[in-house]
């Protein structure tokens, strides 16, 4: 199944963990096989810097800009999960900010903050167009 947002699904509509356009880029590369047992982003980074393709299609880059949105929103949205879960067992905002590798336990309270403004900047109902491509889903061109 491919919803409106063209990521491969699952039967019970649950993405698949990969994008297959992506994996099909990949078979066309050198070491595709071995790109292809790589975390799809890695694997793209890898893919551009050692290959250096001179292009890649509009549909490669925005199912790869798509993948970077969602992997980001992943972890904005695990973060504050963790804070929580932090504070609530009891951890010091100064040792959330050890853990964290911010200067100090203000900082550590300011990225809590900006990370729930950050959350609802970029949900996909404010802000739809990471999630849908560029002209209106992820198999359009710019």
């Amino acid at each position: 199944m491919t919803p409106l947002w063209g990521m491969a699904t699952t039967r019970k509509g649950r993405p698949t963990p990969r994008d297959p356009v992506v994996d099909d880029w990949f078979r066309d590369l050198p070491a595709g096989e071995v790109l292809l047992e790589a975390e799809q982003l890695s694997g793209l980074m890898l893919a551009v810097e050692r290959y250096q393709p001179e292009e890649v299609s509009d549909l490669v880059m925005a199912r790869w800009h798509r993948l970077i949105a969602s992997h980001r929103r992943l972890a904005d949205q695990s973060e504050p999960a963790f804070i929580d879960q932090a504070r609530r067992q009891g951890w010091t905002w100064q040792r959330i900010a050890d853990v964290l590798g911010l200067p100090d336990a203000e900082a550590a309270e300011q990225r809590q903050a900006f990370l729930a403004a950050e959350l609802t900047r970029t949900h996909p109902a404010n802000l739809p167009q990471p999630w849908i491509g560029w002209a209106g889903n992820a198999d359009s061109t710019p």
